[in-house]
């Protein structure tokens, strides 16, 4: 067909021989048509953009859940600062009672002396020899004997000193390691979180939680047991307490008795 003319109609003058082309000058002149953007394009377009807010979406969520995982790390670092605190204050406070005792236990110590002397003075009282002889006199008791009956009450809760210097010392230990973390993240922080890290990040996080939950536990026991033991140690100077008011009372009684004869 290469070559052909398409004859005229002789029927029709508009169109004429002259006017004809043959098939190769027809298809090179033939205008180059481009086809529009059909909707194929317009889906992977959507295609794309719906992926785009997943994963922007997705690492919004991922750096919620890791502030929410660090908040709640630093809360429970500030509770256990607080059971420290709490630990070293009841330990300041048992050796405060120790003392109170301690010196209740000369107390009681000295009265009883004493009632040994005004009983010796109210027995000899018509015989100055035999109060002179000082035979009926014994020593005063050291109140080192005197407070071994409360020396079980003395000593500190095992539980709560170990378990206070184990807090310290992992205290420590996780500050440095959480500093170690600090410097790691600041090293990706123009990198957006990518699962390795994410994950890590909030492994790191959850151990650090678990650990501060069975610290605060320990303490917890250490605190309990603390306290009931200077709970014992009030009672013991509370008894020693009135005991010595008693027998203060009575010496009052029996001085004034005496010096009215």
């Amino acid at each position: 067909m290469a070559g052909h003319n398409y004859l005229s109609d002789p029927k029709n003058p508009f169109f004429s021989l002259e006017d004809d082309v043959d098939d190769e000058t027809f298809l090179r002149n033939a205008p180059v048509r481009t086809a529009p953007p059909g909707r194929y394009q317009n889906f992977d377009n959507d295609v794309t953009q719906k992926c785009q807010q997943l994963l922007q979406r997705r690492k919004e969520i991922e750096e919620r859940t890791i502030q929410s995982s660090e908040r709640s790390v630093s809360l429970l670092r500030d509770s256990e600062q607080i059971g420290v605190a709490t630990a070293e204050e009841l330990i300041r406070q048992r050796e405060q009672l120790q003392r109170t005792e301690k010196r209740l236990d000369d107390i009681n110590s000295t009265l009883r002396f004493s009632q040994k002397h005004i009983q010796g003075i109210k027995s000899v009282f018509g015989s100055l020899k035999n109060y002179l002889s000082g035979k009926s006199l014994d020593a005063p008791i050291p109140s080192t004997k005197l407070s071994e009956s409360s020396s079980s009450g003395s000593m500190t809760s095992p539980a709560l000193s170990n378990t206070l210097e184990q807090v310290q010392n992992d205290m420590s230990s996780s500050y440095l390691s959480t500093k170690m973390r600090g410097n790691y993240d600041n090293g990706l922080e123009d990198v957006r979180p990518t699962n390795d890290r994410v994950t890590k990040v909030l492994e790191q996080n959850l151990n650090e939680m678990s650990g501060s939950l069975a610290k605060l536990k320990h303490l917890a026991i250490g605190l309990s047991e603390e306290i009931d033991s200077q709970n014992d140690l009030i009672d013991n100077i509370t008894d020693k307490t009135e005991k010595a008011d008693i027998m203060l009372q009575q010496q009052n009684k029996d001085m004034l008795h005496l010096l009215k004869k």
